[in-house]
């Protein structure tokens, strides 16, 4: 198999992958590297991203990974519109998670307004309560629109 045979073998995600060692060990660099830069935090969403992923992107990822080399936000060319990444979807995955954790929450607290809960639970909310608002004001501003 060709390396971008093995690489459109990772692409499909982690049950597909599993037919074939190198394109395994590809997937599992690729789902390393969206863990560690807090893109994904489950299979699921791993390869919900692999899914949209283009093979020249993960060619280019893997080659980083094997040169040792970090990847960074903000390469030239993606500070220059040259190039795009991901941000809008990485964006929607993140609150596909806040709306089923929020669902979690309600469910929970199941309308009682007179729930006794921890302080740091309280604390927690407060701060992505203000974070989420925070970014809402920042996209919806002029700034949002760059």
């Amino acid at each position: 198999m060709t390396r971008e045979e093995l690489i459109e073998l990772a692409l499909l995600g982690s049950q597909e992958c599993e037919a074939d060692e190198e394109a395994t060990n590809m997937y599992v660099d690729l789902a390393e590297h969206l863990i560690t830069r807090g893109h994904a935090n489950t299979i699921t969403e791993i390869d919900t991203i692999l899914e949209g992923m283009s093979v020249e992107d993960a060619s280019n990822i893997l080659e980083i990974i094997e040169n040792g080399s970090s990847l960074e936000e903000g390469h030239k060319e993606i500070a220059t519109g040259e190039e795009m990444d991901a941000e809008g979807y990485m964006l929607l995955r993140q609150l596909s998670t806040v709306e089923e954790a929020l669902n979690r929450i309600r469910t929970y607290i199941g309308g009682d307004g007179m729930m006794q809960l921890p302080s740091w639970v309280q604390a927690k909310m407060a701060v992505a309560a203000s974070d989420i608002d925070t970014v809402a004001d920042y996209l919806l501003s002029d700034g949002g629109a760059d």
